[in-house]
């Protein structure tokens, strides 16, 4: 595989800088995001020292943004060794009655049935929560090599099955605002860097009611999803996705491993309460009538 290893943890971006000038981040908010977003990635507890280094903060600044994380809750020190740790609120900050928290129950069920129909592959279900895609949970796959590591989904739109979906129920204005007029940063030999082609491939993902993208992102990985829809909407909730090694999905599979996605796809419409009201508190599953004229081309 080219590009980062899928089993190496990818970093997030630092928030030491702004923009692409790489300014200096500014303002206490910035700051304190910047040490939750610290701890949070960290595989245990961090020393003041620690996290003032991975930072950039000096060490009175640090304490006192750990201070007021402490206070609300999305920090905790260990008071003998004075370490610290991300706290219940930044660890799991939303409600167990959130519809995101009962989506993940209620799709569990339907992951692990629709993972076993698809010979074992890994299989995610993820949210589009405006231009972002979030995996609301997902289910590891036989193979070693997990393609998720993070909620916030960042593979490029245009070389991805999670973005493809996103994208093909976009009009073109509302795709050129996303990714510019092209060419697209090519990731593999693969990559659909042309907005042209583009067009032409979504345009089949909207016949076909699938995506896929195979070698588009990593070479030797391939990615089939099926949007989170109803006939009536225009534009989808998200999509199930299922993620496996090239060699062991033969193309002429894709269609029938589609098939099955559709199928969970419904279920999930029809039978988890929380995606009706994810409708409503995403602002997607627009009316088609409302769309209908709009062109796609």
């Amino acid at each position: 595989m080219t590009k980062n290893t899928l089993n190496q943890k990818p970093r997030r971006p630092s928030l030491r800088a702004k923009g692409d000038e790489g300014a200096a981040v500014t303002g206490s908010l910035a700051r304190g995001l910047q040490v939750l977003d610290v701890l949070t990635q960290a595989n245990g507890y961090m020393t003041l020292s620690d996290i003032a280094a991975e930072t950039g903060l000096d060490a009175s600044t640090a304490h006192r943004l750990l201070q007021t994380l402490v206070e609300h809750g999305y920090a905790v020190r260990e008071e003998i060794q004075k370490r610290y740790l991300p706290g219940p609120l930044a660890l799991s900050p939303l409600s167990l009655f959130h519809p995101l928290t009962q989506l993940r129950r209620e799709s569990a069920p339907t992951l692990s049935s629709c993972q076993r129909s698809v010979g074992g592959a890994t299989v995610a279900l993820v949210l589009f929560i405006g231009s972002e895609r979030l995996v609301v949970d997902f289910v590891q796959g036989t193979n070693p090599l997990s393609p998720y590591y993070d909620t916030w989904l960042k593979s490029p739109l245009h070389g991805s099955a999670s973005g493809k979906l996103l994208l093909a129920w976009m009009t073109a204005e509302q795709r050129e605002r996303l990714l510019g007029p092209g060419p697209y940063e090519a990731h593999t030999s693969k990559t659909i860097t042309e907005p042209a082609v583009l067009a032409q491939e979504l345009n089949l993902v909207r016949m076909q009611g699938y995506a896929v993208a195979r070698d588009d992102y990593y070479d030797g990985l391939v990615a089939i999803g099926a949007p989170l829809t109803h006939q009536n909407e225009l534009q989808p909730l998200g999509g199930l996705i299922v993620t496996a090694p090239s060699d062991a999905v033969a193309a002429e599979a894709e269609e029938a491993i589609s098939a099955q996605l559709k199928a969970a796809s419904k279920l999930l419409m029809n039978g988890a309460p929380s995606l009706q009201i994810l409708r409503q508190w995403t602002g997607r599953g627009a009316a088609r009538r409302h769309l209908v004229n709009t062109s796609f081309a």
